[in-house]
């Protein structure tokens, strides 16, 4: 990358040298000028200080082809320049006849001349013959044929060393009339060694912008997301095919046939706008700071005006076009802002980017002169994208080079940023495991103990018991669910559910968690909802959980209410608003905007009642998200809060054949079928956990579901027993001390002339979706995680039972 650098400086210095001594022509000392129509060359010596420009006051004859030379009162123009009348008056479009006498050493053998630019149509004569014609001069727009080209002629030798030099233009299609660029004479060697010059700038300009659009198309090939390179290099494209109609020497007009003028007008307006358009959006590309949108904004406008005259007749759309480039000088003016400030606080690379830009925009500024016919110079605006392709080229191998040297530190930085990860996820994993194992115990102990015979006051102690369990395990489930948010692994699964029976088993249960009569739990159905919906019911469950607890919480009277309103889309898809307004104590209003924060409690200071993590309402806005729905609140202290959430849903027309389930924190009973499960469902099952109270527990669960099962307390004692008992299901626990769950199911799985392969589901306190996945992949068939609910067993059994 450095020899790259050093080879672009290189070939940056070399285009200027190339160029200066190109330009040496230009260097004259006392070049001599046309006086009253007249130029005096009888002693330039052209082998020694080159061609003349033949610059200075011409005759012009306006509205006339063949002018008479003895008229009494001549009139004159500057030429290069717009043609006027004896040097004040404009003259508008039409035709005229330009006249210049040149007076030269006879002694020269043969004389020739390069013209300019010059508009529309034009016919060269010398001593009344004519030697060459651009286009076909007119009377008026309809008998011209417009066409620029830039020709090398030979001058007819003349005995008497007078050259009457006259050039009928004819300019209607623009509106700038007049020889924009010099005329120059010199002899056959020096006019061509001129045009050739002109001719190897032009290439030399078009081919290194070409390259330079290549190698960085090439370089976003293989770094997609640097689209810097992307934008530089439809910059640089645009520029170079640019130079074959704007250069020196306008090659393209010169493979044109006759008649092609008006559309390539708009061509070049077209190529302008979208180099304007991508040399904007690159500059926003490298300084993408909001703060500058406006000024990137008012460019994008300013390059569009254009296309809005390609409609319009030649002549109107040249005056657009000559005003459209000073509005797009001065919007590249403002863009000097956002580079300059990247100079100031030392960017990389902003010096060769705002020296770039400078450079292209005076040689712009000239070219605008020009285009006026203000100053009759060659276009030179190709130069200025030269410069500003080197530059750029600089500024960007600099930003490489400055990567190249921060890709270690980058790279250490995201091993380091991984380990972090990896230890956050083990430390929750390990976390969790410990946790769930004894609430393993103590929330099944629980459900077995509810299915005893206990009087009323020993329910409630029970019911505390299970309450408090039950909230310790929503506090694991609250860090583990925001870590799988943050990290992207956050899963949906769509079920169907019954909507109204849903709504009101929640509010049913929140209105058993009211000590008292001061507060009423009121469900509303603004219209007739749908009764079956497709969604995510856990998630949806843990959303108006979320809601309704803060809702419980800091509401001591007065009323809540659940108010649902269905609006129908197209199709079965719907939008279900819900909003959830509390009599509560409110929230103050510079406290709203904390509210989704993690771990903010709002109203510890005003409420004793600050109980939790403050992970729920950001697990709940997260959730929503992810459900591509929205959340938003209203609230005024001291009155109240108004929580609305619109969730997408899906309608469907299924009955409901599937028992619509609500998570809740009742006592379970089971019911008089499922304690007669077994007989339903014969089977064999083992199971393996090394924690002698899980093992208990689990063990207690199917004896009530009618199951004597075989237990095991590690993996080599499973491996055994499935050999001699060949069981139907295993449940197994993924931790065992000797050999683990995964390898005793990857173990079981490899012995392929086995009758008949169990079923085993994954025992683990381990919620991850990583452990999940290794479960899977070991051959396990499912997944349950601790702590175990007896309706979880009921579930995987009826789901997994083959007959």
């Amino acid at each position: 990358m450095k020899r790259f650098l050093v080879f672009l400086k290189c070939n940056f210095l070399f285009s200027i040298v190339f160029y200066n001594l190109s330009c040496k022509k230009y260097e004259f000392s006392h070049p001599p000028n046309a006086k009253q129509g007249v130029i005096d060359l009888r002693n330039w010596d052209f082998t020694k200080d080159g061609n003349v420009l033949l610059n200075g006051e011409w005759f012009i004859h306006w509205k006339q082809w063949d002018p008479n030379p003895e008229a009494n009162n001549p009139s004159f123009t500057k030429i290069p320049g717009n043609w006027t009348e004896n040097f004040t008056n404009v003259l508008p479009n039409g035709y005229a006849t330009l006249e210049l006498k040149i007076l030269v050493n006879p002694a020269v053998k043969s004389f020739y001349l390069q013209n300019g630019v010059t508009r529309n149509a034009f016919r060269i004569q010398t001593n009344g013959e004519t030697i060459y014609e651009s286009g076909k001069v007119g009377s008026d727009v309809i008998s011209e044929i417009p066409n620029i080209n830039i020709q090398t002629v030979s001058i007819p030798k003349t005995d008497d060393g007078v050259i009457d030099l006259r050039v009928q233009v004819s300019c209607f299609h623009y509106h700038v009339c007049g020889i924009a660029t010099p005329y120059q004479f010199g002899t056959n060697e020096t006019i061509n060694k001129s045009f050739f010059e002109a001719t190897s700038r032009d290439i030399l300009v078009f081919a290194s912008l070409g390259t330079l659009a290549f190698f960085h198309f090439v370089l976003f090939l293989f770094w997609r997301d640097e689209k810097t390179h992307l934008y530089f290099a439809f910059v640089c494209f645009l520029a170079s095919i640019r130079i074959l109609s704007i250069g020196e020497t306008r090659l393209i007009y010169n493979y044109l046939p006759i008649g092609f003028y008006e559309i390539m007008i708009r061509i070049n307006g077209f190529t302008f706008t979208l180099l304007y358009l991508s040399f904007v959006r690159y500059v926003q590309e490298i300084y993408p700071d909001k703060k500058y949108h406006i000024f990137y904004r008012s460019n994008y406008i300013f390059a569009l005006l254009l296309l809005f005259a390609i409609p319009f007749n030649s002549d109107t759309y040249s005056k657009i076009q000559s005003f459209h480039l000073i509005l797009s000088l001065f919007g590249l003016f403002t863009l000097i802002y956002p580079i300059f400030l990247g100079v100031l606080i030392k960017k990389s690379g902003a010096k060769f980017f705002l020296f770039s830009l400078v450079a292209t925009m005076l040689l712009f500024s000239l070219d605008i002169l020009t285009e006026f016919a203000k100053k009759g110079t060659a276009y030179l605006a190709q130069y200025g994208f030269l410069v500003f392709g080197l530059s750029q080229a600089l500024f960007i191998a600099d930003r490489m080079i400055q990567n190249f040297k921060n890709k270690e530190k980058l790279k250490q930085e995201k091993e380091l940023a991984l380990a972090e990860v990896k230890f956050k996820s083990a430390f929750l994993s390990t976390m969790s495991h410990e946790i769930r194992t004894p609430l393993n115990g103590i929330l099944g102990m629980t459900q077995m103990l509810g299915q005893s015979n206990l009087n009323e006051e020993q329910k409630e102690y029970l019911s505390l018991i299970q309450f408090s369990g039950e909230n310790l395990l929503l506090l694991i489930n609250d860090i583990l669910d925001l870590t799988k948010l943050e990290a992207g692994k956050f899963e949906l699964r769509s079920e169907i559910i019954v909507l109204p029976k849903f709504l009101n088993d929640i509010i049913q249960l929140f209105r058993s968690k009211l000590k008292d009569n001061h507060v009423q739990i009121i469900l509303i159905f603004q219209n007739e909802p749908p009764t079956h919906i497709l969604t995510d019911q856990r998630r949806f469950t843990q959303i108006l959980s979320n809601l309704l607890s803060n809702a419980v919480k800091f509401t001591e009277k007065g009323k809540i209410t659940v108010s649902l309103k269905t609006i129908t889309l197209n199709g079965n898809k719907c939008i279900l608003e819900i909003q959830i307004m509390d009599t509560g104590i409110g929230i103050p209003e510079d406290k709203v905007p904390l509210l989704f924060q993690p771990f903010q409690q709002i109203h510890s200071h005003l409420s004793e009642k600050s109980t939790g993590t403050g992970l729920g309402l950001t697990i709940t806005k997260k959730i929503v998200e992810e459900m591509s729905g929205t959340i938003s609140i209203e609230s005024e202290f001291g009155k109240g809060s108004v929580f609305t959430i619109e969730l997408p849903v899906t309608t469907t027309a299924e009955n409901g054949n599937q028992k619509n389930k609500t998570e809740n924190q009742n006592i379970l009973k089971l019911t008089e079928w499922e304690k007669n499960l077994a007989s339903l469902y014969p089977l064999k099952i083992v199971i393996a956990d090394d924690d002698p109270i899980n093992l208990k527990v689990s063990q207690m669960f199917l004896k009530k579901l009618g199951y004597n099962a075989l237990l095991t307390e590690n993996g080599r004692q499973t491996l055994e027993i499935v050999e001699v008992e060949n069981p139907d299901f295993i449940f197994l626990d993924v931790q065992m001390p000797d050999i683990s769950g995964i390898e005793v199911a990857k173990q079981i799985r490899s012995q392929l002339n086995r009758k008949k392969q169990p079923i085993i589901i994954a025992l683990t306190a381990n919620v991850m979706e990583e452990e999940k996945e290794k479960c899977l992949s070991a051959g396990m068939d499912d997944f349950m995680t601790k702590p175990l609910l007896i309706q979880d067993l009921v579930f995987m059994i009826k789901k997994w039972y083959k007959g």
